[in-house]
């Protein structure tokens, strides 16, 4: 257990050390170029996305990089936070993520929770409910990317804590969904004010 709680905690901290080289560059035309080339990658095998290669490996410890030519639980939950990462930056000059510490509060519940107002909440809770009862990663990030996309659109002044969001995808791959299903959910169903008075756990 003292392995997997050292490395989610570096999960959450070499998604935090990229994002945060990305944000300070998001303006200028490398940054911009990176930002295209993870969207780019979205779908496509990582030996076919050199261009994303120094932006995801640079950081990533070597505890972390697989042996057998696929991607590792940390290789694959990182690369996702980031193509998900660069969808919502496009055509913004703010950062869309959010820095905080780890907490299981601040997670991508508390961000699509805005999208719940006015006469489309029914609408939006069954997208929700729909991407966090997904039965595999794919379908997940899939329903996740979407839902970025809605949040861009309707509330495009709110941030993601993408670090969180990475060290949750971590976990779903290490087959805690059901944790994170419920993380989720408390956060995008609850008053925020109540459950940032319950207890990190594992």
């Amino acid at each position: 257990m003292a392995e997997e709680l050292s490395k989610e905690q570096t999960v959450f901290a070499t998604i935090g050390k990229i994002i945060g080289k990305l944000d300070e560059l998001r303006n200028n035309s490398s940054g911009k170029a990176a930002l295209a080339h993870l969207r780019n990658s979205i779908g496509q095998p990582l030996s076919e996305t050199v261009d994303i290669w120094p932006i995801v490996f640079e950081q990533m410890p070597d505890s972390f990089l697989g042996r057998s030519g696929r991607l590792t639980n940390e290789e694959r939950a990182i690369l996702t936070t980031l193509q998900i990462y660069a969808l919502h930056q496009q055509s913004r000059t703010e950062s869309v993520n959010k820095r905080s510490e780890k907490s299981q509060w601040d997670n991508i519940g508390i961000s699509l929770k805005s999208l719940r107002e006015g006469s489309e909440t029914v609408a939006i809770d069954r997208r929700f409910n729909t991407m966090i009862t997904s039965s595999s990663f794919e379908e997940l990030t899939h329903h996740l990317r979407q839902m970025i996309q809605l949040l861009k659109a309707k509330n495009p002044d709110i941030a993601v804590n993408y670090a969180q969001l990475g060290n949750d995808l971590y976990w779903f791959l290490r087959n805690k969904e059901e944790k994170v299903r419920l993380d989720w959910a408390k956060a995008f169903y609850s008053r925020q004010e109540s459950i940032e008075k319950g207890e990190d756990e594992l």
